[in-house]
């Protein structure tokens, strides 16, 4: 089987950081357990209205003169990936990808990091615009962490990405080394017989 044909969403790469068995059991058992409440709450209101305020300037963004768009599609069959980032602000050269978060604690994973990536690598097909750095946004008041993307994170994409494909080619239940505390807040515990 050509897994080269599968069009993988992007979340899927964030999902394989936090345990590589979510893409198998997503993807090749066709399990899609119901959205937690936390999810839905990613984009909020009052993150967008921080963002759309007259009063705040989008240079601290190291972009001038943009227009912002949210629950931005993007996809490239080329690279295989497509999902919908929360913003972007873009001018005729450049563009930043936004991604927010709800907590108000401002710690970021490697998971974030790669989802951002993804949606870099992607807009930059599409576009021909390069994206060097984007920007999460925590809590209410939007706080800020800027994530570079750099050829690591980049090329950290490509290798979750070829591992992803490698599962659905295999068809076999990946091991996982999710700690207990990750298992735990796991949507997809009950499929998995060898957890604690």
């Amino acid at each position: 089987m050509d897994t080269k044909q599968f069009n993988i969403p992007i979340s899927m790469l964030r999902q394989y950081v936090f345990c590589p068995r979510i893409p198998y059991f997503f993807l090749i058992r066709q399990i899609a357990p119901s959205e937690k409440l936390w999810v839905k709450q990613g984009s909020s209101e009052h993150i967008r209205q921080i963002l759309l305020s007259k009063r705040r300037s989008f240079e601290k963004y190291k972009i001038k003169e943009s227009s912002l768009r949210f629950n931005v599609e993007l996809k490239s069959s080329e690279l295989g990936l497509h999902g919908i980032c929360d913003a972007i602000l873009e001018n005729d050269e450049q563009a930043v990808i936004f991604e927010f978060k709800n907590t108000e604690n401002i710690s970021t994973n490697l998971g974030a990091k790669i989802q951002l990536a993804a949606y870099s690598l992607v807009y930059e097909h599409m576009t021909g615009k390069r994206i060097n750095s984007c920007f999460i946004l925590f809590g209410k008041k939007a706080k800020t962490f800027e994530v570079t993307i750099d050829k690591d994170l980049r090329e950290t994409v490509f290798n979750i990405l070829s591992e992803i494909h490698n599962t659905i080619e295999d068809t076999l239940l990946p091991l996982s080394s999710a700690s207990e505390n990750k298992c735990c807040q796991c949507e997809f515990f009950n499929f998995c017989a060898d957890r604690f």
